[in-house]
Order: structure tokens, then C-alpha cells, then sequence
């Protein structure tokens, strides 16, 4: 069941966990230029451009639907 906005605002999660290989160089990476003040940073920074993403496929995909509604109806 989605959540009303006005019980979003309070939401918490904790991610509690160990990241290694390549993503934990990237983290570093990352971090070590200055592109993230912290790895909490960077793992909001990556959920919104994650979100981002998928935000984009879902309006493509919606795009594509109307498309094909569109044909059908000719």
C-alpha cells in the first residue's frame, strides 16, 4: 500500500552494510575527489539518480503504450 506524502516526510531506513570489489572504488573514488562529502552522500546521490532512471523508463514506457493505443485505434 503506497504511502500518503504527509507519512513519507517522517520515513526512515537504515542501511546497515559492508560494500566491497568495485563498487566500494568507486565510493572512494568518488569520495577522494570530492564528489560526495561522505558514503551516505553518495549512496543518497545513487538512489536518486537511480530513481531518476527508472522515472525515465516508466515515462517511455507509458510513451510506448499511448503509441500502440494510438495505432490500434487507425
Amino acid at each position: 500500500m503506497p504511502l500518503r506524502k504527509t507519512e513519507r516526510k517522517g520515513l526512515k531506513v537504515r542501511i546497515n552494510t559492508i560494500i566491497t570489489g568495485e563498487p566500494a572504488e568507486w565510493l572512494e573514488d568518488w569520495k577522494r575527489r570530492g564528489l560526495v562529502t561522505s558514503y551516505t552522500d553518495a549512496v543518497i546521490q545513487a538512489l536518486r539518480a537511480f530513481n531518476e532512471k527508472i522515472a525515465d523508463q516508466d515515462l517511455k514506457l507509458v510513451q510506448l503504450k499511448n503509441m500502440k493505443n494510438v495505432e490500434q485505434e487507425w
